[in-house]
């Protein structure tokens, strides 16, 4: 993975806006512009989010040459028919599980939380690489294919339907970004199932042991209990990681919780926040 002159970041989708103007929802996207080209991640909750908030921004979605989806749960996937519409050129890269029905567990309820048909019919149609190995596109990002590792705590409450039978969802289809930019590697996570520990151990393999600078997105720990938080704490250590930028499904306690650290410097997103690398 050669190193990209140039990454810009754009948040197009996220549960907080800065103000009128802007769609907020309980949903993820995030635009990655590189000197090779545009990668859409994820594509927001609600049908039209994710292309009017980038109408709004001044972000241009028809140059787009690849769209990826972390996972199957609605809030990534659910602007992906006008996503795939506004941007007609692009691939689009899933995993092959992308598509599995899926359930949300708490408080005694169960609630559908997987793809939506229409979607899932945008997305036939345009036709579909599958990923299930890292993957490096042509915009210089890479794709991490399945995340390997020990059960999560952050995968708790979550079911999932494979080959007719209902089973624990292992998440098996989430994926991350991951970029080496002149200033160190970046990670980009749409919610981060598979646990942060997992995600960055995954990802330092796929750079050759160089360390995680800087971690995007959403993390998936806002109801991990300390010795949890304590853990992604020390897996952002281990992994040399010195830069967290969060949001989504992050919680703001951890959040509040992971600046406590003099050796992170923990930032928030929302829908607007740009930065290059």
């Amino acid at each position: 993975m050669a190193p990209v002159d140039r990454l810009k970041v754009t948040l197009l989708v996220d549960n907080e806006t800065p103000g009128e103007g802007l769609v907020g929802e309980h949903g993820f996207s995030a635009i990655l512009e590189t000197d090779r080209g545009t990668v859409l991640f994820d594509a927001g909750a609600s049908s039209d989010a994710a292309v009017r908030n980038a109408a709004a921004l001044g972000v241009d979605l028809a140059p787009v040459g690849a769209i990826a989806l972390s996972h199957g749960h609605y809030d990534h996937t659910g602007g992906l028919a006008a996503v795939l519409e506004a941007a007609p050129e692009a691939v689009l890269y899933v995993h092959p599980q992308i598509a599995a029905k899926r359930w949300g567990h708490r408080l005694g309820f169960k609630k559908s939380i997987g793809m939506s048909g229409d979607n899932l019919k945008a997305a036939e149609a345009r036709g579909m690489k599958r990923v299930t190995e890292p993957l490096l596109l042509p915009q210089g990002v890479m794709l991490s294919g399945s995340i390997p590792g020990p059960p999560s705590p952050t995968e708790k409450n979550f079911t999932v339907e494979i080959d007719g039978e209902r089973a624990p969802d292992r998440f098996v289809d989430e994926m991350f970004v991951l970029a080496e930019t002149r200033a160190g590697v970046f990670l980009l996570t749409g919610c981060c199932h598979r646990g942060l520990a997992n995600t960055l151990n995954h990802a330092q393999r796929l750079a050759g042991g160089k360390p995680i600078t800087t971690v995007v997105g959403g993390l998936h720990l806002a109801r991990l209990s300390k010795a949890e938080l304590d853990a992604s704490v020390a897996a952002l250590q281990s992994a040399g990681s010195t830069e967290v930028i969060a949001g989504h499904c992050t919680g703001k306690r951890a959040i509040a919780y992971l600046a406590q650290y003099a050796s992170l410097h923990v930032d928030t997103f929302h829908v607007g926040f740009t930065r290059e690398w």
